[in-house]
């Protein structure tokens, strides 16, 4: 099977900032503080066995569950971003009313793939570290270019790992879960235009194919870790520490399709 090479993660995240560039940033500003945004819901492992594996261009050997670990902690640091932010966005009235409603169904999203990934893998911590440019700026502040820049940049890399996945499960001669994963690709695409439309590109909707620069998620980590988060530890960038809510909060609204079909 065809594997590409692995790009450096801060080439990675130019590649996104490319299409968008900073109206009164930097791009080094933007690369050192390019934040994750919603992920997407993670296929689950029933009736996949735990050791099933792919080799990434290097002979390193990825498990379904190395995998479902990473999703799940990624989803856990999603719902745990979001929750700031619409806590940031009840203190800023000049946040436009549509804006606040897409926010409220992003979170209603991720809560349903956290719900769900959650009964099968284990996150590896609940506890992170987001960079305050994330944000726009450290306690209350609230800058949505900044936001739309770093929902883009993760969220390139998080249709990416569910990318992965949908290989990892075709490997696995598991259907079904492939077909999950690329459920969930879709649905954090939605999101990805939402961010560059936020950060002002034009088109917003500017890939014909979503982009797959990784073939494992060790890189996919390591790019996040790269941008400023902290999985469990405190991140290289200028931020702070947030718990992943126990219990989350109920979603503000009601969205559809709550699991994957």
């Amino acid at each position: 099977m065809f594997r590409r090479s692995p790009a450096p993660s801060v080439k990675v995240l130019d590649c996104v900032l490319h299409d968008t560039p900073p109206p009164s940033r930097t791009r080094r500003w933007l690369l050192k503080r390019a934040a994750v945004g919603a992920a997407g819901v993670a296929a689950a492992s029933a009736g996949i066995p735990a050791g099933t594996a792919l080799a990434d261009n290097r002979g390193h050997r990825h498990t379904i569950n190395d995998w479902g670990v990473f999703t799940s902690t990624t989803e856990a640091l999603t719902v745990t971003i979001l929750v700031e932010l619409l806590r940031r966005t009840s203190l800023h009235p000049e946040v436009p009313s549509g804006v606040s409603t897409i926010f409220d169904g992003v979170y209603a999203a991720e809560l349903d793939h956290w719900i769900f990934i959650s009964q099968h893998f284990r996150p590896s911590t609940t506890r992170f570290w987001i960079p305050d440019g994330f944000f726009g700026g450290a306690g209350d502040a609230l800058d949505l270019t900044a936001v739309g820049k770093g929902v883009s940049a993760g969220e390139t890399l998080f249709v990416n790992t569910y990318l992965v996945g949908v290989t990892m499960f075709a490997d696995a001669k598991d259907p079904t879960f492939a077909r999950f994963s690329a459920e969930a690709a879709g649905d954090e695409a939605e999101h990805r235009v939402l961010g560059q439309t936020l950060a002002g590109a034009s088109p917003p909707n500017n890939l014909g194919f979503e982009r797959f620069p990784f073939d494992n998620v060790d890189d996919i980590e390591s790019a996040l870790l790269n941008a400023g988060f902290g999985l469990g530890r405190q991140g290289t960038s200028v931020g702070a520490f947030y718990d992943f809510p126990m219990p989350p909060m109920a979603p503000p609204i009601q969205i559809s399709s709550n699991e994957p079909t």
